[in-house]
């Protein structure tokens, strides 16, 4: 904010004073040996040193900074001395290659999220949290100035070889069918392992980490069940049959890879589990248990055939999931051995024969992606054909509906207007009628001429005589005859 005013006002004394800035940020550099950039980062953007205990570590043998990128999360159990001795193993590697290392110290999520069943140690759910938030951030800068990935390790993890670069396992960037590509992640017997991979720096990296982030809200019941945390989500969204990504094209398998465990996340066992059924990590890591890394394996009843994600001298990372309650009896003695740095373990023969076997797995993986994408078009084909059919069809049933719907309105609109019209006859024939019948009720009837009376009784009716007849003279009163 303040160089900002200043440049809207004294631009000449900004760009004197960033000079001046520059000259005795390369002098101190160079003359001094003393490292500016960490030192003017953010806590959260600090590399280890100044996050953990000095490692005595000389200068960085690769000048140039790397655009790859470590993440890791030391919150609460995690920060131990144990912990402090293993993310010195990785400045080793970091110095030696020039990648940053962003580490949080300390939880970034409620109890929103932060909902474990098992009660296990809070902060699972600030590693998708600070690597949303990291990626997001890069995404933010000019292409040219961001990262391009970053790989995600847990805090359990220890670096063996610091010859082997991180750039060995990533798609070629020459290969246009690999572009695509922005997750590299390993499995072994428990599925998808999210204890290490890698991330492009990518809109869809950042929209599977708001995914996994919003897991343990939007999919409570299933993460009551389950067995792990982040990495039930990591497993729900790319393999699981009711995952949104199932509806995407390729159901976003050309987003992602599996690769061998090997390459970045070696175990130190070869199974996790005795014959009987015993967790090996169940208990403090004895002499027989320390692993040599080599086909001699520890007899754990399961016959000696060496698996895929068994350490081997010369591997890059050992990583010691499960081990929470007697880590420092696992990892100490690895510590000892990574920070010895031995031939046999820290090495670049390693580095050459993974860089061949990495070259050969992202040409055949880039292989089966033409085949699968070629495949994935004619499956998209026939869908978009089916739904244009099933669109004509409901168009053709919706058309017959409606025009059975206006029939029958018309039908009722007709019947409707017969009857009005039927009713408006009936009504105009009332009113026809009405003067007929007012004009009959009008004239006038001749009036009724009363009855005489009867004539009066004479005497002798009164007498009891009979009366006389009498004659009517005309012209003279009437005589009694």
């Amino acid at each position: 904010m303040l160089i900002h005013g200043l440049q809207r006002t004294r631009p000449a004394r900004v760009i004197t004073v960033v000079a001046v800035l520059c000259f005795v940020w390369i002098w101190l550099s160079n003359i001094q040996g003393v490292n500016l950039a960490n030192d003017l980062l953010p806590s959260y953007q600090r590399t280890v040193p100044d996050l953990i205990a000095d490692t005595g570590a000389k200068a960085p043998v690769k000048d140039v900074r790397s655009r790859i990128g470590k993440v890791t999360v030391a919150a609460n159990k995690l920060d131990s001395d144990t912990i402090t001795r293993a993310l010195q193993s990785h400045e080793r590697h970091n110095e030696r290659h020039g990648y940053i290392h962003f580490i949080a110290k300390n939880q970034a999520v409620s109890s929103l999220i932060e909902n474990d069943r098992f009660h296990r140690p809070k902060g699972a759910w600030t590693k998708p949290a600070y690597l949303l938030s990291i990626i997001v951030a890069e995404l933010q800068k000019p292409e040219e100035e961001r990262l391009e990935w970053v790989y995600w390790f847990d805090a359990d993890t220890l670096v063996l070889n610091t010859e082997t670069p991180l750039e060995t396992f990533l798609p070629p960037k020459n290969s246009t069918e690999l572009n695509t590509v922005d997750l590299v992640i390993t499995t072994n017997w428990d599925g998808l392992n999210s204890g290490v991979f890698a991330l492009r720096v990518s809109p869809w990296s950042a929209s599977l980490l708001s995914a996994v982030l919003a897991y343990p809200v939007y999919e409570a019941t299933r993460l009551s069940k389950d067995r792990f945390r982040d990495q039930s989500a990591f497993q729900f969204l790319l393999e699981g049959k009711e995952s949104p990504l199932v509806e995407t094209p390729m159901a976003s398998r050309d987003h992602w890879v599996k690769v061998p465990m090997r390459w970045f996340n070696s175990l130190p066992v070869n199974n996790a589990f005795y014959k009987n059924g015993t967790w090996i990590f169940g208990k403090n890591m004895t002499e027989g248990l320390f692993d040599n890394g080599t086909t001699e394996v520890y007899d754990d009843g399961h016959g000696g055939k060496v698996n895929p994600w068994k350490v081997m001298q010369g591997d890059m990372i050992v990583h010691f999931a499960g081990t929470s309650a007697v880590r420092d009896s696992w990892m100490g003695p690895w510590v000892e051995r990574a920070e010895a740095m031995l031939p046999e373990w820290n090495n670049a023969t390693t580095k050459d024969v993974l860089q061949e076997e990495a070259a050969e797995f992202w040409e055949k993986t880039e292989k089966q992606l033409v085949i699968d994408r070629a495949k994935s078009k004619v499956e998209e084909a026939e869908k978009e054909k089916a739904r244009k059919q099933k669109e004509r069809q409901d168009k053709k049933a919706k058309e017959e509906k409606d025009k059975r719907e206006k029939e029958r309105l018309e039908k009722e609109r007709r019947e409707k207007e017969r009857k009005v019209e039927e009713k408006e006859k009936k009504k105009e024939a009332a009113l026809t009628a009405i003067p007929k019948v007012l004009k009959k009720v009008a004239k006038p009837t001749p009036a009724v001429k009363p009855a005489p009376p009867p004539p009066a009784p004479t005497k002798a009716a009164v007498n009891g005589t009979k009366p006389q007849n009498t004659t009517a003279v005309p012209g003279k009163h009437a005589q009694l005859l």
